[in-house]
């Protein structure tokens, strides 16, 4: 690949030049004409050194810039998994609302949900005017802000931004009719695209199980196992990213298990014809979705020097980063090179020294579910996440 220089290389390349063909040493001052004229084309070159490095980014999807930077990344995405990047998506409830009979209630009215709501100050709205039955009716309504920030749960109230004429203003969720999901961001869209150059496509293997799960929106990884002790049944395990987790460390909700395994039965592309469709191999008669295994890391380092709030916030952030990244090894998908399974106490001591160079610490002890090891595998659908970290 070039490498793009900078405007004074450029320009001290072209003073060089000069000087060496024309056989005088350009002054830097009084006449400098040749120097200004080296200022100028060093200024166009730049432009197209500019050029060069935009095309060598974006010729593979490893560094490819978005759509909306005018990069490929997009186009990558179209070409190999036949899609854009998933938009968020907006949530929808059901609320109990009281009032008169056969008052009605206009379209295109917003309510605010409240402070003491899950996430409070966001507007939703009501999409068909509504007619009250009796005393106590039933609306639905969708949220003006699209993704899981503006999500609800059930008991949360809203208040309307305006008089309703004999209704009352304030409403409570009763379902939940639409989960929210967040929209997939520029890197997870980059590495399942990725992904699904690396696997080669075969018809029921592990790596297009993965594949197929991708199509699911909400999906971060999948972990495809033949099912042990059960013939013809596979085990997928699906961690969700974590907007879209119930929990935040990875725990998908049941919309997206029941999303993975219709991606898996057959293609989301509904303008393939049936048979073009189909997914799941006929020799596989049962396909289990099950949502990730989560384990519990807790820590101990003894004797630590010079502890201040500061520093512990930085080995906090430090291991949660490095624990994101330990993920089961599926072998035949995975690159061996790039394994990263086994998380132990060394490494614990080598991620705070990295984050915290010249620290002085004791020993180190680490606890999975509760369990003291000194190092622990991650396989079947395991996932770890860091509960707490102990100076001791």
């Amino acid at each position: 690949m070039a490498t793009i220089k900078t405007k004074q290389q450029i320009y001290d390349e072209i003073v060089l030049d000069l000087e060496n063909k024309l056989g005088i040493t350009l002054s830097t001052f009084g006449r400098v004409l040749l120097r200004i004229l080296a200022l100028v084309y060093a200024g166009a070159l730049k432009l197209v050194y500019l050029s060069i490095g935009f095309v060598q980014k974006n010729v593979a999807p490893d560094l490819a810039d978005p759509e909306e930077k005018g990069g490929t990344l997009d186009r990558f995405g179209l070409l190999k998994l036949g899609r854009r990047r998933f938009p968020a998506t907006q949530a929808q409830y059901t609320a109990t609302v009281t009032g008169t009979t056969a008052a009605v209630i206009p379209a295109g009215t917003t309510f605010k949900s409240d402070s003491n709501a899950l996430n409070a100050g966001f507007l939703f709205i009501l999409d068909n005017a509504y007619t009250m039955p009796a005393g106590t009716g039933t609306i639905t309504i969708r949220a003006l802000t699209a993704g899981s920030e503006s999500r609800l749960v059930v008991g949360n109230t809203l208040t309307a931004t305006s008089p309703i004429n004999d209704v009352n203003r304030g409403i409570t969720v009763a379902t939940e009719t639409v989960i929210p999901q967040a929209a997939e961001t520029v890197e997870e869209y980059r590495a399942k695209i990725i992904q699904a150059y690396r696997i080669e496509p075969q018809g029921g293997s592990k790596g297009d199980y993965r594949l197929w799960g991708y199509d699911a929106q909400g999906t971060r990884e999948i972990y495809p196992y033949a099912s042990s002790g059960n013939n013809n049944e596979v085990d997928i395990y699906v961690e969700a990213t974590i907007a879209d987790s119930t929990d935040g460390y990875g725990t998908p909700t049941l919309a997206i298990l029941t999303d993975v395994e219709d991606v898996i039965e057959a293609s989301p592309d509904v303008t393939l014809t049936l048979a073009e469709r189909s997914r799941r191999p006929l020799g596989v008669f049962l396909v289990n979705v099950y949502p990730i295994v989560l384990r519990e890391i807790d820590i101990n380092i003894a004797s630590f020097a010079d502890l201040t709030a500061g520093k512990q916030a930085t080995i906090l952030a430090a291991i949660t980063e490095a624990l994101y990244d330990v993920r089961p090894f599926i072998a035949g998908i995975d690159i061996v090179a790039e394994r990263n399974d086994i998380f132990d106490t060394n490494r614990i001591g080598a991620i705070v020294l990295s984050a915290l160079a010249g620290s002085s610490f004791g020993t180190i002890t680490m606890r999975v579910d509760g369990v003291i090891m000194s190092s622990y595998q991650f396989d079947n659908g395991e996932i770890p996440y860091l509960d707490t970290i102990t100076y001791v």
